[in-house]
């Protein structure tokens, strides 16, 4: 995955600049490796908690005025009825045959309606940047003899990672100088 990134990096932007928002709509594949990290560990599995203003109904089961819900992110993303393979880190199935971004209706990683988490814009705009500048310009990999990192987390607020080594190799390709 990372190596196909870089690749889609190099063709559409190169390595004498940096990448810009306006690369944006011309890198479908790292778009898909965001939207993909945002599903299978999603930033807050179960999202804060709202409550029903009136009496109302959710895949019907009653919710009556002044109950607390709460949605469980992580079982919407992991739903095998929605996912093909729902624990594989699977980037694809946020493309289409053509290579062309698609989003699926059960996707909703900053929550749904007038409650969406109103950074999300923000959010996403940052994950662009970082990560899209992280791999243009270094490769990582899992030292020797290490095992790969848990990816199962410390549940607080958010999901936390827990501690993992890493290598991080500058890439010759990135001839941006310094910035």
């Amino acid at each position: 995955v990372q190596e196909r990134v870089q690749k889609e990096l190099e063709e559409c932007v190169g390595g004498e600049r940096a990448v810009c928002v306006s690369d944006r709509g011309r890198l479908p594949f790292l778009e898909s490796v965001i939207n993909e990290g945002l599903r299978i560990r999603p930033v807050s599995p179960v999202l804060i908690p709202h409550t029903a203003l009136t009496d109302s109904s959710i895949g019907g089961h009653s919710i009556s005025r002044g109950t607390r819900v709460l949605v469980n992110m992580w079982s919407i993303h992991h739903d095998p009825q929605h996912w093909d393979k729902p624990d594989l880190f699977n980037p694809d199935r946020f493309l289409d045959d053509q290579g062309r971004r698609v989003t699926p209706s059960c996707f909703l990683p900053f929550g749904a309606g007038p409650r969406v988490c109103v950074g999300e814009s923000l959010a996403r705009l940052e994950l662009f940047l970082f990560l899209s500048s992280l791999l243009q310009r270094m490769s990582f990999r899992v030292p020797d003899g290490a095992s790969p990192p848990d990816l199962q987390g410390r549940l607080g607020v958010v999901l936390q990672p827990l501690p993992y080594k890493v290598v991080v190799t500058p890439r010759a390709e990135w001839r941006g100088g310094a910035e």
